[in-house]
């Protein structure tokens, strides 16, 4: 398994979390989290040069 497979299926899990907890600050954590691992997927995606 590569490691932008892994960003991104963290930025599942992360945004799956931030639907399912109730206090807002949680929610927010959880988002923000899912966002800034998608977008390091894409620059591990981007450096590899696209090989996958």
């Amino acid at each position: 398994m590569n490691l932008t497979a892994v960003l991104h299926g963290g930025f599942g899990v992360a945004i799956v979390a931030s639907l399912l907890v109730s206090d807002t600050a949680l929610r927010v954590g959880a988002f923000a989290i899912g966002v800034i691992l998608f977008v390091a997927g894409i620059a591990v995606s981007r450096r590899d040069g696209g090989e996958a």
